[in-house]
């Protein structure tokens, strides 16, 4: 038996849903608007939820996104129901995090079917419970930016097909490809002075790896002059990413570029990366002061890249007055992991190194979904 929240401002048909799902031996909670609804679920979070579209003050759409950004209802299976049924509306359901699109009328034996069908699915076949992009950054070389960014992105991949990809913004021969054990090539050097990237055009540049992560890498070489990567190149493939993946997770390069500034402007959360030596902090300090517009989706991870002793988060965060949502240890097999080209999440999931990203990850879900709850 399973708690199911319906949301509808027809009171007849919430009357029949309500009865639908009593009879299959579940519980309900009944709401007639997204509010009540919110309410109610962050009270006591269901097992399933059935919204409709069409609501006064807000529509279905937004009560998916607010409870996709719940942490208490963020991995909640969700179908939309609306009389509207179009393609248009369907993909935008999903968008919105929706598990599942039905148009009404819909036969009750249907609408049970599809029920016990997400109630038996498993929680990491579900939608990525964020939508956007992470971008990992520091402006200070050999901090591991790229090592985080790897095993970051081959994480939220695993939580089900198309959940996540990694960007390689790097125009001075990036490493991300190599951390993956992958040949470059094809890379987004081929994409730069292309009119019309989509994500057809995005999508033949990805690589694939072993883990489900697919990759747009940086080429070898480094990029010379204005064939970099300009502010409306950078936009168009995180563009294109975002419609074919949830989460695009962004290795930044380590100078503040056009790429690196829309890929900043579109992030959902920019996630500074730091070691505890003082030249880091200092350039943390000063990235910070360059990205005061968007400080308020800037978060700090502490990277211990040499063994010895760590200092406490809270004396990183009284200095950069911002919060330190990651403690990553430091990882003696992360050497070997990067000359055999396999990230710890993959070679070793139990090592010091993936732990701590998947605790990472973990407080991203959190931190950002609080954020965007509270907008």
């Amino acid at each position: 038996m399973a708690k199911i929240l319906l949301i509808d401002d027809d009171s007849e048909f919430l009357d029949m849903l309500n009865l639908l799902m009593r009879r299959s031996g579940h519980q309900t909670i009944l709401s007639a608007d997204g509010p009540d609804g919110l309410v109610k679920a962050k009270a006591d979070p269901p097992d399933l939820a059935i919204v409709d579209v069409m609501m006064p003050d807000m529509t279905g759409y937004e009560v998916v996104r607010k409870l996709r950004a719940d942490p208490s209802t963020a991995s909640l299976p969700i179908i939309i129901l609306t009389a509207r049924g179009q393609p248009v509306d369907r993909q935008a359901a999903l968008d919105a995090g929706a598990d599942e699109y039905m148009s009404k009328p819909v036969t009750m034996a249907e609408l049970a079917e599809r029920v016990e069908e997400l109630l038996g699915k498993p929680v990491s076949a579900r939608p990525t419970l964020l939508k956007g992009a992470f971008v990992m950054l520091s402006l200070r070389g050999g901090v591991g930016v790229t090592t985080l960014a790897a095993n970051l992105a081959v994480m939220l991949a695993q939580a089900g097909d198309r959940a996540a990809c990694l960007l390689d913004l790097c125009s001075s021969s990036g490493h991300a490809a190599l951390q993956l054990g992958l040949r470059p090539e094809p890379n987004w050097s081929d994409l730069v002075g292309v009119g019309g990237i989509d994500a057809g055009a995005v999508d033949a540049h990805l690589l694939q790896h072993g883990s489900g992560l697919q990759v747009l890498a940086s080429p070898v070489f480094p990029v010379v002059g204005p064939q970099g990567v300009s502010r409306p190149i950078a936009q168009a493939m995180l563009r294109a990413l975002q419609q074919e993946f949830s989460i695009v997770v962004v290795d930044a390069p380590s100078v503040l570029d056009e790429a690196a500034m829309a890929a900043v402007e579109m992030a959902l959360a920019v996630v500074l990366v730091v070691t505890v030596e003082s030249p880091s902090i200092q350039t943390a300090l000063g990235t910070l002061r360059a990205l005061k517009r968007w400080l308020p989706k800037c978060y700090t991870v502490i990277n211990q890249v040499s063994p010895g002793a760590q200092l406490p988060a809270e004396a990183i965060e009284r200095t950069l007055k911002r919060p330190v949502i990651g403690m990553i240890p430091f990882d003696p097999a992360q050497a070997q992991a990067l000359a055999q080209g396999a990230p710890q999440a993959v070679r070793d999931p139990a090592s010091p190194l993936a732990q701590g990203v998947q605790q990472l990850a973990q407080n991203l879900v959190q931190v950002v979904g609080k954020s965007l709850a509270g907008s």
